[in-house]
C-alpha cells in the first residue's frame, strides 16, 4: 500500500458489513476524515529549513507544518492518503516535539474460493495520530514517534475466513532516518501497529542533483492477512511554480510488489507491477 507511507510512516492499515449492501458508519465518517486532510509519506515529509535540510536540498526559512498527500496503485488494489507534520515549536529546524497526523482509504479485490463469486472486494480506511521527538543536525535527521491508530476493513461479501475484517484501534510505533546532502539522499522508515499486526517500512537512496533527486527503493510491509515486499524506484522534483514560499516537492515511484503467497488474503494487491505518486508542502 504506503505509508505510508512517511518518516512517519503512518501509513497504511485496516468490516464485514453489519447490513450487507451497505457501507457502515465507520468507513462513511473515515472517508470524510480521509479527504478532509487531504492538505498536501511518503516521502516529502517532513521539510527541514534554515540551515537544516530539505528533502531534495537546502532551503533558508524556517517551516513549522509540513502536509503530504498521495496515491498508490497495484494490481487489484488502491489507495489514498493525507497527513501532516507539526513542529510544537514551530520551527522543524529544530530539534523538537512533533505531531503527526494521517488519514487513507483504499480498495482491493482479492480470491477466495470459499466466498460466494470467488471474489472478495474490501475497502479499507484508517487514521492515525502521533507524538514523536525529531532530532536535526547538519544534513540529517532521526525521529521516533508513538500513538494510536484505527483501521476498518469492510469486506464484500463477508468472509470470515479472513483474520483482517472488520475495525481495530491499536498502539502505533514508528521511526526515521534521513540523510540528505548537496549530492546524496538516504532515508529508512517504518512502523509497526498492533491493529492486526500492520507493519510498513521502506528505504531509498539515491543521487541528490539539486532539484531532481534519483535512485533505488526497497520496502516491506503487511499484516494479519499477507506479507509483500517491494523493489523499485522513485525521482523526486522540486517545483516552484505553485506559488508557496518553500518549493513543493513531487514524489513519482514504480516497481514491482511480491507476495510470499499468491493466496494470501492481500489488502495491498497482487503480485505485480506498482506505482504510485506523494505531493508536499511545507510552511
Amino acid at each position: 500500500m504506503a505509508s505510508h507511507r512517511t518518516a512517519f510512516s503512518i501509513r497504511r492499515p485496516d468490516a464485514g458489513r453489519a447490513n450487507e449492501g451497505d457501507y457502515s458508519m465507520n468507513t462513511f465518517a473515515l472517508k470524510i476524515a480521509a479527504a478532509a486532510l487531504g492538505l498536501a509519506y511518503a516521502t516529502a515529509t517532513p521539510t527541514l529549513a534554515q540551515g537544516g535540510l530539505k528533502d531534495g536540498g537546502y532551503v533558508d526559512q524556517p517551516t513549522w507544518i509540513a502536509t503530504y498527500s498521495g496515491a498508490d496503485f497495484a494490481k487489484d488494489s488502491f489507495y489514498s492518503y493525507s497527513g501532516a507534520v507539526i513542529s510544537l515549536q514551530r520551527d522543524l529546524s529544530r530539534s523538537g516535539f512533533v505531531f503527526q497526523g494521517f488519514a487513507g482509504y483504499g480498495s482491493y479485490e482479492y480470491d477466495n474460493v470459499t466466498a460466494p463469486g470467488g471474489r472478495v472486494d474490501g475497502d479499507v480506511s484508517q487514521l492515525a495520530g502521533m507524538l514523536g521527538y525529531l532530532w536535526i543536525s547538519p544534513g540529517a535527521a532521526v525521529g521516533l514517534y508513538v500513538g494510536a491508530d484505527y483501521h476498518d476493513h469492510d469486506l464484500t461479501p463477508s468472509d470470515p475466513s479472513n483474520r483482517v475484517r472488520g475495525s481495530e484501534a491499536g498502539f502505533r510505533v514508528g521511526g526515521d532516518v534521513r540523510l540528505i546532502g548537496p549530492g546524496h539522499y538516504f532515508t529508512l522508515e517504518g512502523y509497526y501497529s498492533t491493529a492486526f499486526d500492520t507493519y510498513w517500512s521502506r528505504v531509498r537512496a539515491g543521487v541528490n542533483l539539486g532539484r531532481v533527486i534519483i535512485g533505488p527503493e526497497a520496502g516491506a510491509h503487511g499484516n494479519d492477512g499477507y506479507d509483500a515486499q517491494r523493489i523499485g524506484g522513485f525521482a523526486m522534483f522540486k517545483l516552484d511554480m505553485l506559488g508557496t514560499r518553500n518549493p513543493a516537492e513531487l514524489t513519482i515511484n514504480a516497481g514491482y510488489q511480491f507476495l510470499d503467497d499468491t493466496t494470501s488474503f492481500s489488502s495491498t494487491g497482487g503480485e505485480g507491477l506498482y506505482v504510485g505518486f506523494n505531493l508536499g508542502f511545507a510552511f
